[in-house]
């Protein structure tokens, strides 16, 4: 064992400080809210956003709420005997060990019944079970965390997060296991947090004591972590149940001796000060995270709004080049109007008497097949301006680091959108002309001249006139209307297209870095 007196060194008041609880129930709530949609390294950012919220609930609000007992975390790789090692500290099984893997499933708390109270409300009783028993040291709550290398990702992802609720971390590894990657990479993270730490290496041959212990010093020096507490218990071979007590005995003895009131809250204090020096400099690259995805969310919305743009503008320039009505809308006029049903309205006949009967019949039914003909042009034209809209975003995301959040939005079907957005001018034109006064117009009914004024609305070259000669000066506005109704409607529905896009651009929160910062400068010298 070495230097126990460079952890357990320092008393504190274990008083709650008001203000620097609200201070801290303030900083939570700004972290909570954090949202990092882009991927500009989103991933770490998510992953210390949840580091931070871990501290701040298992650790640092607690401690400011009220006193409680020291949380002694035990932890290590698969297999190397932590659930034995509580056992034996407390001479009683209540924690599983066996050698199914991995052995704990479900986290195991152990306090002394006087402690139980303390940890009635600890976020840690929603994350592992709590066994009061007498035999663990009053003042420290033994926890015996699931394997850090696990075969389940969420027992290693919850390994992780106890970790952060250490007041101390025990690590635990075996003669055999001690040089493992992973759980030497988490130490070392650790210790740079600044969680206090002791070290056990179990299952050490006798005869390998020397060369191992020596072996394992020389990779803590390397490691910074030369100053850590080791702790040395040799191989018992095949058993069941504790271990003989003699055999941990340095390891009982130093966390009774932690257990002390003065001695446990050093170790807190210690570990308090270092998570809030580290903290802040989390807080410190979510701010930063925070300022650089409103600034990309801004560049976005505004690259987003000029992708609609481009489709919008080209709808309009169709739409008032009469694509719409090119084609099969001008064959069908030409044919009606030559002599056909329509060539009253084209002025190249007139009306025969009983133009009321079967003759308006068939100048309706022909208008209205125009008029459906070129509407449905109209909204094929449209379609393709709403498909153009997810491409051009898709293209200008790419390059901000938005490429998988784009491809995760599914905008509204175009056909569909367009379909609507055509009926619903249709529905509208054919409202304001039926309003018209009954006998304003001779060779068509109100169905007949709606359909009409669509069809020249929507660039019919005959249409137009033949509105104007049937309502006069009247018939002018009423065209005018229809236009402008069309092309705005067109130019909403496209840029209508960008919403979901926009929709999905979170801000992380206006001046959400700003506010960080500003609570972290409050948060002071926090044990």
């Amino acid at each position: 064992m070495t230097a126990q007196s460079d952890v357990i060194d320092e008393v504190i008041d274990d008083r709650p400080d008001d203000a620097r609880t609200a201070t801290l129930a303030a900083l939570r709530t700004e972290v909570e809210r954090l949202s990092f949609p882009l991927d500009l390294g989103a991933a770490m950012l998510r992953t210390l956003r949840g580091r931070v919220l871990t501290q701040l609930d298992t650790r640092l609000l607690p401690r400011l709420r009220g006193a409680m007992p020291a949380v002694v975390v035990l932890g290590g790789s698969t297999g190397v005997g932590k659930s034995t090692l509580l056992n034996t500290v407390v001479g009683a099984q209540i924690s599983e060990a066996g050698v199914l893997r991995p052995t704990t499933r479900r986290p195991v708390l152990a306090v002394h019944p006087d402690d139980a109270a303390a940890l009635e409300t600890h976020p840690l009783t929603g994350l592992a079970d709590v066994v009061p028993h007498d035999g663990v040291p009053a003042g420290l709550a033994l926890l015996d965390a699931p394997d850090l290398d696990s075969v389940h990702a969420d027992n290693r992802a919850l390994a992780a997060r106890l970790l952060e609720a250490a007041d101390l971390w025990v690590f635990v590894t075996t003669a055999a296991r001690y040089g493992d990657a992973i759980a030497w990479h988490i130490l070392r993270d650790a210790d740079e947090r600044g969680v206090s730490l002791a070290v056990v290496l179990n299952r050490v041959p006798t005869t390998a004591r020397t060369a191992v212990r020596a072996d394992l010093l020389t990779r803590l020096d390397a490691a910074g972590l030369g100053s850590v507490p080791l702790f040395l218990i040799t191989d018992a071979g095949p058993h069941e149940g504790p271990l003989d007590a003699a055999r941990t005995g340095e390891l009982d003895a130093f966390l009774r001796l932690l257990a002390r009131r003065e001695q446990a809250a050093g170790v807190v204090r210690r570990t308090t000060r270092a998570t809030a020096s580290a903290l802040r400099e989390a807080l410190g690259a979510l701010a930063d995270g925070a300022d650089a995805q409103v600034a990309a969310l801004t560049r976005l919305r505004t690259l987003t709004t000029a992708a609609a743009a481009g489709p919008a503008a080209a709808i309009s320039a169709a739409l008032r080049d009469g694509q719409a009505a090119a084609g099969t809308p001008a064959a069908q006029w030409e044919a009606a109007s030559d002599g056909g049903p329509l060539a009253p309205l084209a002025g190249t006949g007139r009306a025969r008497a009983g133009w009321r009967g079967r003759a308006l019949a068939g100048r309706t039914a022909a208008v209205e097949r125009l008029a459906e003909a070129a509407a449905a042009q109209a909204a094929l034209l449209l379609t393709d301006a709403l498909r153009a809209v997810p491409a051009a975003v898709a293209h200008a995301w790419r390059d901000h680091g938005a490429g998988a959040l784009a491809a995760g939005i599914t905008p509204p079907p175009p056909g569909r959108v367009a379909a609507d957005a055509v009926a619903a001018w249709r529905a509208a034109v054919a409202t304001e002309v039926t309003s018209l006064a009954p006998g304003a117009h001779a060779a068509l009914d109100g169905p007949g001249l709606a359909a009409l004024v669509q069809a020249a609305a929507l660039g019919l070259a005959g249409a137009g006139p033949a509105v104007t000669r049937l309502l006069g000066a009247e018939g002018a506005g009423v065209l005018e209307r229809a236009r402008a109704d069309l092309l705005a409607r067109a130019e909403a529905a496209v840029r209508s297209a960008a919403a979901p896009y926009l929709g999905a651009l979170a801000e992380p929160g206006p001046g959400a870095g700003a506010r960080l910062r500003e609570l972290a400068t409050e948060l002071g010298d926090l044990a």
